[in-house]
């Protein structure tokens, strides 16, 4: 067994990264030379590129294990058990690789955690499976001189977004290594990373293991960057390297999400900037879904070809294969890059810090690294108030200020007398990681509060601070934690005699930290601050007067002594007690003599720092006296510099307000596009008196504006609330302007919208009016359940240019039909524009068999396009547009197999029958609310055009804030009301249909008939047992119906939000309110969603089966429970007349919730469902 190597501080072993040895020298960089002759794997990796195994999982897919190769039903799909239950089949796939040409294997332990076992009951055994994947590895290996690298995943939870805490994980990675380790593997693999955090926690959890395993081995740790870019919780690739270059880790790589193409820049930033080996194992491609099967498409070729050009030009040094790569793959691969020399590395890496989503250099090349001080408990009374007060939303929106002024990284300190500060920091950190695109410099004292943040913030922090003023013991501590977690760190000068002031006192502080830092602890000096500090230099005293010019001498002597460290400063204490504009001046002066000085970090407010240029010429000179104490016979700088600004009152040079600067026609067309409504009558009123017409006024800026709204929302450059932000100010503006105008004209068009007949909704046909009614068209809007005969009595009354037709359901699509054919058949021509969910542009081409002068229009903005080539308003380029051609017919869909078997137990409800159940917390229902599709879906917060950090700041900074809003509104004026019809029947199967029995007389009170897929596959009744079949049990003492048949049991469910949404949308649209109108809806509408989730896991707790829930309601939406909710309507159930039966049944009325004629459910929140206990009940598509 190999020994920990530990050994004295000059040994050449002590490399780069801390855990590198007893004492490791960073500042030497990353030796790969030197850590090649430790570890055989590493040698290798110097002389040639590596060939890793494909994916473990595919390969056990294609050998259709069941349950008892598993050990059980209970263990069924947990591959790491199979270490212990079919360790033949585990040898068979890695002799499969080998054979291939794979030089390294990875062992099958991908999940072997605690918290992933768990779901299996197999927590205890997670350190003895990764021990007996290790030797099965090992095993097949040796014979072929492999290496084998310990695989482990990231697990299930992410420690960035609070599922699980840094301990937790801690000790899941800590224990698997031990496993990994006693099995004998020759390398560390953490791979398929989502959360950069969890990286840091495993690293050292490995590093840890190694200690007390005794052996250490080298570290691999791959990242998957998702096909949107960033890794799954949104950091990229800069911020991903960031991170992991600070840590000791030997190789560094992506695997799995995408294929090698979507890889490419990615993968290439990592060979192009690191300093340590670098890997790629890309997927076949991205899946797809063929006949209930993932496919990849990938070929062998295909992925050899990418990895020769990733070995070839860009230098990765290990390949291989994901999901969907196999044996084939391998050998591929292996033929084209075995032989290839070895690629050269990078030597050094720039000093960065990150957050979780973006990284920033230390070293800025135009100017200093600015740290916002605003988030300073002792500094800021502002942050202060807001924090006793727990005021999240003015601390995030205090964050962004800063950073919208251009500050680099934010200063964190909570620390106030009398408060907890780690309690603080437990509330505050979860939301300002997340929140949060900069950086963050730790700022405390404690040790303890350091190191809680540190587990607790993404990315690479900084650290601030170490000192001497307690002695080497605390200073070794704070020095420890930072360089175990990777940050960048702060020292000030300060010892054990105070805070140094002399330039000689500052160096030979300086010096002395900087010696223990580098040669006891590893430190890079890029990697070092030194914080000379600074002092007010205006309380006229004679021992303070000097203190700034002996800050600025010992940073200019240090800079020559210390190569390559870098020097941060708190600006604003050099002027502390003088009035506002002062401050600014002495501030902005002070700074810019430091960073001259070499100062290369500032804690400062970035918005407060004035250009030099700014600065009159007299008030720059007696800054500058008054830094250098430059007093002589006379002349106080102090006092002239104070002076001035008693004689020179005007105020500092600011910039003009570039809005108001503007000419009052194009300030009126930017109201429109930036959504201002403030001081909108002023500049309408200013453009009235230079003589524009109130019409021309709205046919051009007004109308302009609109347009390229329109413009940057077809673009992806726009987002749907903001969209409707400028329609309100143009209905405003237009408001204004009717009463002034001479005679109102016909506007650019008329046209006719209705929601069709039997069809409650209403969202998307109101913002077609919305965008066509301040565009300058006339709207005659019609509202919901509109039949034909109403519509047309509408066409002849108001003579427009077109009719709109709208509606949600596939039923919906039907009536249009029906509509055109009755509107044909009457001899109408006039043009026909159809939108809504359902419809496809292929299916409405069709409809023109029908009725020639039908168009589609996907959105309102195509919509508007339609209306202005309809009425002469732009060039006829969609209504000529020719039919698309028709997709080729899909391929039949491969039959799903029926469930394995039946239920294994058939759950008692607590009663039979439908219960009524009001008064719910809507707090609670909000807890499953699935943000994504409220915000992306209903709200139209677009991730086009973003990258996934600047669209959950977007997210963060826009719609978080409305949604607690709207919840408050709701819980306070009661608009949400609530309420749940719900109930368990008898069921049983007969032939294709399913029986529902009275559970008091036993009668068949419905039928229930559902397809099946094509080729004798999956449908519904497959779940439930047929009638009249053996008992499991004891049903036949509590089963109502048993003597009838009933074999099983159905639940139900109606749930419903009551009318008081629609009215308030209703009220709102009236209103103008069109944002708040989009708001309000889609609020109500995931509130309802959210009530049918949150009331199916109350009925799955009463039936006793939600023992298998999902702790994460992320996973709950991905059906993470037994048993399954189905809609009529739906590909399972598709016959939406089924909801006739339901009512029957449960009696919708009872919630005050009625049937359409196209039996949809009105008000329209609210929806139904029946509910499946089977534990194999799954969505599936009848097609």
């Amino acid at each position: 067994m190999v020994e920990v190597h530990t050994c004295s501080p000059g040994c050449r072993h002590h490399l780069g990264g801390a855990g590198f040895g007893d004492a490791p020298l960073v500042r030497l960089g990353y030796n790969k030379e030197a850590r090649a002759e430790k570890f055989p794997y590493l040698k290798a990796l110097l002389q040639r590129p590596l060939v890793f195994d494909g994916a473990m999982g595919t390969e056990l897919q294609k050998r259709e294990l069941t349950p008892e190769d598993y050990g059980g039903e209970a263990y069924f799909g947990c591959p790491e058990v199979l270490n212990r239950t079919r360790p033949d089949v585990i040898q068979e796939i890695h002799r499969a690789y080998l054979e291939a040409g794979a030089e390294v294997i990875e062992t099958n332990t991908f999940g072997a955690l605690r918290h992933v076992l768990a779901e299996y009951g197999l927590e205890e055994e997670a350190e003895e499976l990764a021990y007996l994947g290790a030797r099965i590895a090992k095993e097949v290996a040796e014979p072929y001189g492999a290496f084998v690298a310990g695989a482990l995943g990231p697990g299930t939870k992410l420690i960035s977004l609070g599922q699980i805490s840094w301990d937790e994980l801690f000790t899941a990675y800590q224990e698997a290594v031990r496993g990994l380790l006693r099995g004998g593997v020759d390398l560390i693999l953490l791979e398929t990373a989502q959360d950069i955090l969890q990286v840091r926690c495993a690293v050292l959890a490995a590093r840890e293991a190694m200690a007390e395993v005794g052996r250490e081995v080298p570290l691999q740790v791959q990242v998957t960057m998702e096909a949107t870019g960033t890794m799954l919780v949104g950091t990229d690739e800069q911020a991903a390297l960031a991170a992991l270059e600070s840590l000791p880790i030997d190789v560094v790589g992506m695997n799995c999400a995408t294929g090698p193409d979507l890889m490419d820049a990615k993968i290439r930033y990592f060979a192009e900037n690191a300093t340590r080996f670098v890997s790629c194992l890309p997927n076949a491609g991205l899946p797809r879904n063929e006949g209930g099967k993932v496919v990849y498409d990938l070929t062998p070729e295909e992925l050899a070809k990418w990895h020769l050009k990733f070995v070839t030009e860009y230098g990765v040094n290990a390949v291989g294969g994901c999901c969907g790569t196999g044996p084939e793959h391998i050998r591929k691969v292996a033929e084209v890059v075995k032989g290839k020399p070895a690629p050269k590395r990078k030597e050094t890496f720039p000093p960065q810090v990150a957050s979780l989503y973006q990284a920033v250099p230390l070293r800025q090349e135009a100017s200093v690294f600015l740290v916002g001080e605003r988030l300073n408990a002792t500094g800021s009374k502002r942050f202060r108030e807001m924090l006793f007060a727990r005021d999240l939303e003015g601390i995030l929106a205090l964050a962004r200020e800063q950073v919208e002024e251009g500050a680099h990284a934010l200063d964190l300190s909570v620390a106030w007398t009398g408060r907890d500060e780690l309690e603080d920091l437990a509330w505050l950190l979860p939301h300002l990681a997340t929140a949060v695109t900069v950086p963050f410099m730790v700022d405390s004292t404690s040790p303890l509060a350091m190191e809680f943040a540190l587990k607790h913030l993404p990315g690479r922090v900084l650290l601030n601070s170490a000192n001497l003023e307690d002695g080497l013991e605390k200073f070794d501590r704070v020095a420890s934690l930072a360089k175990a977690h990777g940050a960048a760190l702060v020292a000030l000068v300060i010892d054990e005699k105070g805070m140094a002031k002399t330039q000689k006192e500052k160096v030979q502080v300086a010096l002395r930290m900087y010696e223990r830092l580098t040669e006891h602890h590893g430190f890079r000096p890029e990697d070092l601050l030194f914080d000379l500090l600074t002092f007010p230099i205006t309380q006229g005293d004679e021992e303070s007067r000097p203190l700034a010019k002996e800050t600025l001498l010992a940073m200019e002597e240090l800079r020559e002594r210390l190569p390559g460290v870098g020097f941060i400063l708190g600006v604003s204490n050099v002027s502390f007690g003088l009035k506002p504009r002062a401050r600014r001046i002495l501030n902005s002066v002070f700074l810019d003599e430091a960073r001259n000085k070499g100062l290369t970090a500032a804690i400062v407010d970035a918005g407060k720092i004035l250009p030099i240029s700014q600065i009159p010429e007299e008030a720059y000179a007696l800054a500058l006296d008054l830094i250098y104490d430059r007093r002589r016979e006379g002349f106080d700088p102090l006092l002239a510099f104070m002076g001035y600004f008693e004689t020179h009152r005007e105020e500092l040079a600011l910039k003009e307000d570039a809005f108001q600067a503007l000419p009052v026609l194009e300030r009126l067309k930017r109201r429109v596009v930036e959504g201002r409504k403030g001081g909108l009558e002023l500049d309408l009123d200013e453009a009235l008196r230079e003589g524009h017409k109130p019409l021309d006024l709205i046919n051009g800026p007004l109308l302009s504006g609109m347009k390229e709204v329109g413009e940057l929302f077809g673009a992806g450059k726009m987002q749907l609330p903001f969209v409707l932000q400028a329609a309100e100010v143009m209905k405003r503006a237009v408001a204004f302007l009717e009463p002034r105008m001479e005679r109102r004209g016909e506007g650019k068009g008329k046209i006719v919208l209705a929601t069709v007949k039997g069809d409650v909704h209403d969202i998307g046909k109101n913002l077609v009016d919305i965008i066509l009614t301040n565009n300058g068209y006339q709207v005659v809007n019609l509202g919901i359940k509109v039949p034909i005969e109403e519509i047309l009595k509408a066409v002849e009354e108001h003579k427009p240019h077109a009719v709109g037709m709208s509606g949600l359901l596939v039923k919906s699509t039907v009536v249009m039909k029906e509509n055109l054919e009755y509107m044909r058949d009457r001899g109408y021509t006039l043009p026909v524009i159809l939108g809504g969910a359902a419809l496809t542009r292929s299916y409405v081409e069709e409809l023109k068999a029908i009725y020639p002068n039908v168009y589609y229009a996907e959105d309102a903005f195509e919509g508007l396009r339609l209306m202005e080539e309809l009425t002469g308003h732009a060039p006829p380029e969609l209504t000529r547009r020719a039919p698309r051609p028709k997709a080729p017919p899909k391929p039949q869909v491969e039959a799903r197999a029926r469930p394995v078997g039946e239920a294994p137990s058939i759950p008692r409800p607590p009663f039979f029958g439908v219960r009524v159940e009001e008064n719910l917390d809507l707090a609670t229902i909000a807890h499953y609310v699935n943000k994504l599709a409220l915000f992306r879906g209903q709200w139209g917060y677009s991730r086009r055009g973003l990258t996934r950090e600047e669209w959950q700041a977007l997210v963060e900074r826009e719609a978080e804030p409305v949604f607690r809003r709207l919840l408050r509104e709701a819980m306070e004026e009661g608009w949400l009301r609530p309420k749940v019809l719900y109930g368990f029947f008898p069921v049983a199967r007969e032939g294709e249909e399913l029986l529902v029995f009275s559970p008091e007389t036993g009668e068949v009170l419905e039928r229930f008939a559902f397809p099946r897929q094509k080729g004798g596959g999956l449908s519904l009744v497959d779940y439930f047992r047929p009638r009249f079949a053996p008992p499991f049990g004891d049903e036949e003492r509590w089963l109502p119906a048993y003597e009838a048949g009933a074999r099983d049991v159905l639940g139900v469910q109606l749930v419903t939000m009551g009318e008081e949404p629609s009215r308030k949308a209703k009220a709102l649209f009236e209103a103008g309110a069109y944002q708040d109108y989009l708001f309000v809806h889609g609020f109500s509408v995931e509130m309802t969603e959210a009530l049918a989730e949150y009331w199916h896991k109350r009925m799955r707790q009463m039936w006793g089966i939600a023992g298998k829930d999902a702790t994460e309601i992320r996973k709950l939406f991905q059906q993470g429970y037994q048993g399954a909710r189905y809609s009529f309507g739906y590909p399972a159930c598709p016959d939406l007349a089924d909801q006739a039966k339901l009512d029957r049944l449960m009696d919708f009325g009872r919630v005050g919730v009625r049937l359409t004629e196209n039996f949809q459910l009105d008000p329209e929140h609210a929806t139904s469902a029946i509910v499946v206990h089977h534990p194999e009940a799954r969505y599936f598509n009848v097609d």
